[in-house]
């Protein structure tokens, strides 16, 4: 049992530690949008340290077909632009030169709505790999839980 709990600790460890590495070179925002306001996130990211840039937007009351999502470039030059149809969106674009990246998300609504939009350099392998660690081990741990309760059960009929 001892160990078990163990596992589920360091299970929960990890997680807490694997989202703080993924997360933490990320420029995260939140606001209100309606039509003629816009959420305008924006992150210096250098190609030398990584080619890949993601994005995410969150809209806590969905309308389809109302939100939008543009990234721009250093230079200002629009290089993904995404009709946004679902209430978690997440997007990739390339990071072709240094500076300061922007993540715009605007809306056709009239009435505001809360967003919270991500932007930032796509996490390495190594990041995202303590992630699915930290799962299997909290899963393999509550696996272990289930058995020993049964386990327990079993031997105090006998």
């Amino acid at each position: 049992m001892v160990i078990v709990g163990v596992m589920v600790a360091i299970g929960i460890v990890l997680s807490f530690y694997g989202n703080q590495v993924i997360f933490q070179d990320l420029a995260k925002e939140e606001g209100e949008v309606s039509f003629g306001q816009e959420l305008i996130i924006e992150i210096e990211l250098d190609q030398e340290q990584n080619d890949n840039g993601i994005y995410a937007v969150q809209i806590l009351s969905f309308k389809e077909g109302v939100f939008s999502a543009e990234v721009y470039d250093p230079l200002g030059i629009k290089i993904d632009s995404q009709s946004i149809n679902e209430e978690v969106f997440e997007g990739s674009f390339d990071i072709f030169s240094s500076g300061k990246y922007q993540l715009v998300i605007k809306s056709t609504d009239q009435e505001s709505t809360k967003i919270f939009g991500v932007i930032g350099p796509e996490p390495d392998a190594g990041a995202k790999s303590i992630g699915f660690i930290s799962l299997y081990i909290l899963v393999i741990g509550l696996i272990g839980m289930a058995g020993v309760g049964i386990y327990a059960i079993k031997n105090r009929k006998k």
